[in-house]
């Protein structure tokens, strides 16, 4: 058995284990009144399964995971995996793509990315907050357009169709945030 975390001492970026599962701690709330008990809710990421999701903590005891995450590369798809290279010791692994769901949309070749490991266990990777894509195909912008951030669709290298402003055009390299998929910007290559 491990390290033992209180729930009201749980901060975001620890992991704890739960009824079989690994939850990174998002964020969390702690709230005391005079007659009850504490309740502590905290937004986690299930590691194992994936899922964003708040629970309710009472003043219970938690055993601490030990997520181990290294900085590793992505080399390229074979098949259902997706291969990743250490830097450092040019070991590599394959993760399958089930448990890339959302984050195969923004792995491009060559991209860093950290993957996280509970023992032997590959629990995913966390991408860096933000990926230069390049814009596949967007509508021209109207001529008369002016300097209103008027919003239009665009389809990504990865075609993915997000919303950027009327000013983007074909391949054009902009920033997309990984957490939700959204135009941040251009990027300044």
């Amino acid at each position: 058995m491990g390290e033992i975390i209180h729930a009201k001492d749980l901060r975001p970026g620890m992991t704890y284990l739960s009824d079989g599962n690994i939850y990174l701690v998002l964020e969390n709330t702690f709230n005391k009144t005079s007659m009850a008990k504490a309740v502590i809710k905290v937004r986690v990421k299930n590691l194992r399964r994936g899922g964003v999701s708040w629970e309710t903590l009472s003043e219970d005891k938690y055993e601490k995971a030990d997520v181990l995450s290294n900085t590793m590369t992505f080399s390229y798809v074979d098949g259902q995996n997706y291969v990743f290279m250490d830097d450092v010791t040019y070991e590599t692994i394959e993760i399958n793509e089930s448990k890339l769901e959302w984050e195969k949309k923004f792995i491009t070749e060559g991209l860093q990315v950290r993957v996280q490991k509970y023992g032997d266990e590959i629990l995913g990777v966390t991408l860096p907050e933000s990926v230069a894509m390049t814009v596949k195909e967007t509508e021209d912008a109207p001529k008369n357009s002016g300097a209103t951030a008027r919003m239009k669709k665009a389809i990504l290298q990865n075609d993915m169709e997000i919303e950027v402003p009327e000013f983007i055009k074909n391949n054009e390299k902009i920033l997309i945030r990984t957490s939700d998929g959204t135009y941040i910007g251009r990027t300044k290559e």
